[in-house]
């Protein structure tokens, strides 16, 4: 009976541990000159009504080191128009000094004639998006010294 009750609690260990092993991939890191594209969709009273959105996102921290001057905050180039009714694409193109970090879309607006809307993480819930930059600047030392 004790060898039964082993040999099914080393079934059932290998079997967590082969369905954990199957999780979903990764998605591949995005590189500068790539272009993140979202499709925000409205819905509700006034959703008919938005024109134009934007999108904001950043890694909430300091670029590395070795990526002094390179930005962490990424934007939607200008205000995007609807592709469809109540649908919005928007593209989020990556500038070649973008840091290499973890980007979390943050905030989506939304403009109206009448009026217009902010959304935060809260109101949405998509995976953060790895960019990965091989262009590193490093601040050289510095010296200054007055002259006569």
């Amino acid at each position: 009976m004790a060898n039964r009750v082993l040999k099914l609690l080393i079934i059932s260990l290998l079997s967590s541990a082969f369905v954990q092993a199957q999780e979903t991939p990764k998605p591949l890191p995005r590189h500068p000159g790539d272009v993140i594209k979202y499709e925000i969709k409205f819905d509700g009273p006034n959703a008919d009504k938005i024109k134009t959105v934007y999108a904001m996102m950043n890694t909430g921290q300091a670029p590395p080191k070795d990526q002094a001057g390179f930005t962490t905050q990424l934007n939607t180039p200008g205000q995007v128009h609807e592709s469809s009714s109540k649908t919005f694409i928007i593209e989020i193109p990556i500038p070649d000094n973008t840091a290499t970090g973890d980007y979390h879309l943050r905030v989506v607006g939304a403009v109206a004639a009448e009026g217009s809307a902010e959304y935060g993480e809260q109101d949405f819930s998509v995976p953060a998006i790895h960019i990965v930059n091989p262009r590193t600047f490093t601040p050289p030392a510095i010296t200054v010294k007055p002259l006569p």
